[in-house]
C-alpha cells in the first residue's frame, strides 16, 4: 500500500501471507509471534495481484509436500481478501464526497 500511496508506477500489487503448521498439523494464518515460536513450520508467501502467482517464499521448519500445498492454497485465498482489502481503502481514499 505504502509504494501505491507513494505514486511508483507498478505491474501489479503484492502481499505478504504467513501460515504457520502447528505441531498437531492445523494451519494458522496470520500467527503471533508466540504461534511461529510453537509451529513446527512457517511460511510466508509474496503473492501478485495479477493472477496470484508466488512472486517469492520463504520457510523455516519443516513440513510435507502436501502441507506446502495446503498452506500455498490457503495464501492465495488470504491474499485475495486482502487486495479486496486494498481496492477498497484506495477507493476510500480517493472517492468524491
Amino acid at each position: 500500500m505504502g509504494l501505491l500511496d507513494a505514486g511508483l508506477p507498478l505491474a501489479s500489487l503484492f502481499c505478504g501471507v504467513t501460515c504457520a503448521l502447528r505441531p498437531d498439523g492445523r494451519l494458522l494464518l496470520d500467527p503471533t509471534a508466540r504461534q511461529e515460536q510453537e509451529a513446527r513450520a512457517v511460511l510466508t508467501f509474496a503473492i501478485d495481484s495479477a493472477d496470484g502467482k508466488v512472486l517469492a517464499a520463504t520457510a523455516k521448519g519443516s513440513c510435507s509436500a502436501e502441507e506446502l500445498q495446503q498452506c500455498l492454497a490457503a495464501a492465495q485465498r488470504a491474499a485475495t481478501a486482502i487486495f479486496r482489502f486494498y481496492r477498497d481503502s484506495l477507493r476510500r481514499k480517493y472517492s468524491k464526497w
